[in-house]
């Protein structure tokens, strides 16, 4: 489309241009001491109401439209961001980012804008393949029943490495997130160490059980950001081994009993 404009403005331009030019041309003649026949006179005179009523007047104002229709575009394009202004600020991850990108990559009515949307996708590609695939060891690890030390190690890696790129604007509320702490197959070992937590300064560690483990596990959290802050603030008072989890994956229809939690 905006190919098609610049070519019928450039067309405008030039069939304005061409009775200036011949009108100039005409008054350079007369000045030199041409001479124009009466009947031939006419003729000009007749083809220039012509020409300016059918030809330059039509093109002059398809320029002006043109010019009209770019401004309204752009106005519109200023409308779409304002309507989704919010939605831009909440795209404070490298997912939300990249669906942005693709979303207005697509839809974006100007070849400029898309132009620079397809850039900007670009530019964050190996950003978001990383957390993609940060996100899928993630997956991995957390859908194991228990996991060895060496693998909580490697999660609470992972899991720090994958914040990098979840850092946040606009803080959703959701209260499920939580640091698990320690994992005993005995409730009283479990209750010992949730001792030692509190001590510590960790307030208000609670037991799970899940998957046949006593699990001591922290208060919860409205994002995963602040769970990883937590963790990392309280880093030197407890296990190297500690992770991050979704309470509500992690820990489906939990249910209180007397001393802990039961996942099902």
């Amino acid at each position: 489309m905006d190919t098609i404009t610049t070519i019928i403005n450039w067309f405008g331009l030039i069939y304005v241009g061409i009775p200036i030019v011949s009108l100039i041309s005409l008054i350079i003649y007369f000045l030199t001491g041409g001479r124009i026949s009466n009947k031939n006179l006419d003729k000009i005179i007749q083809f220039s109401k012509w020409y300016i009523v059918s030809v330059a007047i039509v093109f002059s104002a398809k320029i002006v439209e043109s010019s009209f229709t770019e401004r309204e575009t752009g106005i519109k394009e200023m409308q779409v961001y304002d309507k989704y202004v919010e939605t831009i600020l909440e795209a404070d991850n490298i997912e939300s980012r990249w669906k942005l990108a693709e979303y207005f990559s697509t839809v974006t009515p100007t070849e400029r804008l898309r132009e620079r949307w397809l850039a900007y996708k670009s530019i964050i590609e190996v950003d978001y393949n990383k957390f993609k695939e940060l996100e899928a060891k993630e997956n991995e690890l957390l859908s194991k029943d228990s996991l060895t030390e060496g693998q909580k190690n490697i999660l609470n890696s992972v899991q720090l490495e994958k914040a990098s790129f979840e850092r946040k604007l606009v803080d959703v509320k959701t209260g499920k997130w939580a640091v698990v702490f320690t994992a005993d197959t005995d409730l009283e070992q479990s209750k010992w160490e949730q001792n030692l937590l509190i001590k510590a300064g960790i307030e208000h560690p609670k037991i799970y059980l899940k998957s046949n483990f006593y699990q001591t596990v922290s208060k919860t959290f409205s994002s995963r950001q602040d769970a990883l802050d937590y963790l990392q603030s309280h880093k030197t008072k407890i296990r190297n081994d500690a992770y991050v989890v979704n309470l509500e994956d992690w820990c489906p229809g939990g249910v209180a009993k007397d001393d802990y939690f039961e996942c099902r």
